[in-house]
């Protein structure tokens, strides 16, 4: 008998609930999710396989941290990173593994910083950047300085403007490889210049594409993406997310450096390792580690281009239905769906009754449906798109001046 004051039928009881509640079962319905999204199909036989590896490595290495029992997961990384950084054009590459994005930006933030030498000074970034960069200001006492997208094209950076926004105090600039919620990748090479010119370090946040833009240009899928990487001379460092793109159970993040020197600084101003957390569980490199190398490039250019292959399907439905558009500009999978004359609020509770799990944007207003398609969501584009055409009978026409009090709710639809 368990020494506890729980009786083993009441919390396994208890257990199952807490399971439904978080809605694991309904997995394929989840149309923007982060965990080891990968499933067996005809483009990926061995999807479960390697999911279920990655899964076992995870529980293998549970125990673990990096300090005394850490010399395995210490391998791992360096193994992760070095595979990783390669990919990015990066000849001598160092960094570690975080806990994801915000994390990562913090710790590339921070390296910036120490660099500068200075106690405080302003960090510009566009401002479709993530909230994280808003967090990471204020805690490190900086200035954030977002600069606005052109009129009418929310996905896109005007370089000018960016420049234009550089103050004496500046130390930093951010740019975003996959854009929350447009999929878009800033003007990088455009952005590097200006770092270069005002000796600058470039961040580049691709949380999101990290994991799926080097494929889709190496495969042929999109050989037109923009140098967004470390081609680009000025750029520092780069965030990617494990547990989005890269398949991994989550947290696993990845920020990778240029060079060893800049490990160093983070190190420096983060001891011993140069991340935020001092001790960091050895499961989660585990799991992302199996899921590299098994997956290896091929394995990662076929979940690619599955995931691409759900969302121009999807995308392609959604224009076909009146009165909805596809914001422009996505160059990974990532889609804001929107309308420039209907209210989607009811459109958006309705789905959400019906199980759809998905995120949602205030911007464009009121609120636009953000999905980003990965390899577990086979078989469900249809029926998605089917409910989406049913429902948008719900949608209201739009004012032409919205009430600020009544866009209060879109903060309960996600970021």
């Amino acid at each position: 008998m368990f020494p506890s004051g729980v009786g083993i039928d009441e919390f396994t009881h208890e257990l199952d609930r807490l399971e439904k509640v978080s809605r694991f079962a309904e997995m394929p319905r989840n149309l923007f999710d982060e965990g080891p999204h990968l499933v067996s199909t005809s483009d990926l036989p061995w999807g479960d396989a390697v999911r279920e590896q990655s899964v076992t490595a995870y529980l293998r290495f549970i125990h673990g941290e990096t300090w005394i029992t850490g010399g395995g997961a210490r391998e791992m990384e360096t193994g992760i990173v070095g595979w990783l950084g390669g990919l990015f054009g990066a000849s001598a590459p160092a960094g570690f593994i975080t806990a994801g994005g915000s994390e990562s930006n913090m710790c590339a933030i921070l390296t910036a910083k120490q660099r500068s030498g200075r106690k405080g000074g302003s960090v510009v970034f566009p401002d479709n950047g993530h909230y994280s960069l808003y967090k990471l200001c204020k805690m490190f006492d900086l200035d954030a300085i977002p600069v606005p997208a052109p009129p009418g094209r929310l996905d896109q950076v005007d370089p000018a403007a960016i420049e234009a926004a550089i103050r004496p105090d500046t130390i930093a600039i951010i740019a975003t490889a996959g854009t929350w919620a447009y999929g878009s990748v800033d003007p990088i090479a455009e952005i590097g210049e200006i770092a270069q010119r005002y000796n600058l370090y470039l961040h580049v946040d691709a949380a999101f594409g990290g994991y799926i833009l080097p494929f889709l240009e190496r495969s042929g899928y999109d050989p037109a993406i923009p140098p967004w990487d470390f081609r680009v001379p000025a750029v520092c460092s780069i965030s990617a997310d494990l547990h989005k793109n890269g398949m991994a159970p989550p947290p696993a993040g990845t920020l990778v450096f240029r060079d060893e020197s800049l490990l160093r600084s983070a190190k420096e101003i983060c001891p011993p390792n140069g991340t935020m957390s001092g001790t960091r569980g050895a499961g989660p490199i585990a799991g992302a580690w199996a899921m590299v190398k098994l997956l290896g490039e091929a394995g990662y250019t076929a979940v690619s281009r599955a995931s691409m292959g759900l969302r121009d399907r999807l995308a392609d439905g959604v224009r076909q239905i009146d009165g909805l558009s596809v914001y422009p500009g996505s160059r990974i999978n990532m889609v804001l769906i929107h309308s420039e004359t209907m209210d989607l609020r009811p459109v958006a509770d309705a789905l959400r009754a019906q199980g759809w799990m998905f995120a949602a944007r205030a911007v464009p207003s009121p609120v636009g449906i953000v999905v980003v398609p990965m390899p577990h969501n086979d078989g469900q584009v249809e029926p998605f798109l089917a409910d989406l055409r049913d429902t948008v009978a719900l949608a209201t026409p739009l004012e032409a001046e919205l009430d600020p009090a009544s866009l209060e709710k879109v903060s309960s639809y996600g970021f």
